[in-house]
């Protein structure tokens, strides 16, 4: 989930003693675990049912207003792991768990209160800010174009956090940030009707891409990128670079979220050189990340 698993991992270092104190942040953490774990060969847990019983304990906390500081951050890092659930698990709860999110940060005064507001609240808010943009285009073309004008800058936190602590990886990160931004550049100009697929563009992402070592720190963070991209694609060898990459990231995470997202590209692909595709993202209800 994040761009280098190391001791500044968040989830690791923030998120898992607060679930030792915490039932709720612990429910999500534990359907994380179990939906992670599911595929391994004698592992015997109903990820499935710690899911819904994650689900009943935070629908029981959905009244932040006369809530602490402290509760309603916990509530916000638990639907931030819960969202991390329906990318490993591939389920369509997706528009749903992220409608929840908004109404918590509507609830605590929006993003602001957790500017500032100590190491929990400032890793949730960089989750959040880069979750929201990658989530726009999957909910609505209107959501995705809005997102990517209006609120990219902010999705990068993340990146630079960890661009401050490992200067010696600067120029990989540099490679990230023009990925993200070329798949945010093609996405906008297809949903503002560009009259016709630019190949050009695909190509200069793939040649882009060549240039970032081959399973360096970060190269999972390009899933998201890859597939707004190869979604615009019609040409074949193009597609098939795709295909080999995010099945080599299901090969390394097993996350349900893509073979969902490779059908769909299948999809798109088989519709044709004119079809809508931002029109199509939306209708898995598919976390894609």
């Amino acid at each position: 989930m994040l761009v280098i698993d190391s001791t500044c991992n968040g989830f690791r270092h923030l998120v898992l003693p607060i679930a030792l104190t915490d039932d709720l942040v612990l429910s999500a953490v534990l359907a994380a675990s179990a939906f992670h774990l599911a595929g391994n060969k004698g592992y015997n847990a109903h990820p499935e049912s710690l899911y819904a019983g994650a689900i009943h304990k935070l629908q029981q906390r959905r009244e932040l207003t006369g809530c602490d500081f402290e509760t309603r951050q916990r509530v916000i890092l638990a639907i931030v792991v819960l969202l991390v659930v329906v990318m490993i698990n591939g389920c369509s709860d997706f528009p749903v768990m992220f409608r929840m999110l908004q109404s918590a940060l509507d609830a605590i005064g929006g993003e602001e209160e957790l500017v500032h507001g100590g190491e929990v609240a400032e890793f949730s808010l960089r989750q959040i800010r880069k979750m929201r943009v990658y989530a726009a285009p999957l909910l609505s073309p209107d959501a995705g174009l809005h997102a990517m004008t209006a609120q990219s800058a902010a999705s990068f936190d993340c990146l630079t956090y960890y661009m401050h602590r490992y200067p010696q990886h600067a120029e990989k990160f540099f490679i990230l940030a023009d990925l993200r931004r070329q798949a945010f550049s093609i996405y906008i100009d297809r949903v503002l009707g560009a009259p016709w697929v630019n190949e050009d563009r695909v190509d200069n992402f793939i040649e882009t891409f060549g240039t970032f070592p081959r399973d360096a720190p970060g190269e999972h963070i390009v899933t998201w990128s890859s597939f707004i991209v190869a979604s615009e694609t019609r040409n074949p060898d193009s597609q098939e670079f795709f295909r080999a990459f995010l099945t080599r990231q299901f090969t390394r995470n097993g996350f349900g979220n893509i073979p969902r997202a490779l059908d769909l590209l299948e999809a798109v692909w088989s519709a044709g050189g004119d079809v809508d595709w931002p029109a199509l993202l939306p209708e898995p209800k598919v976390f894609i990340m």
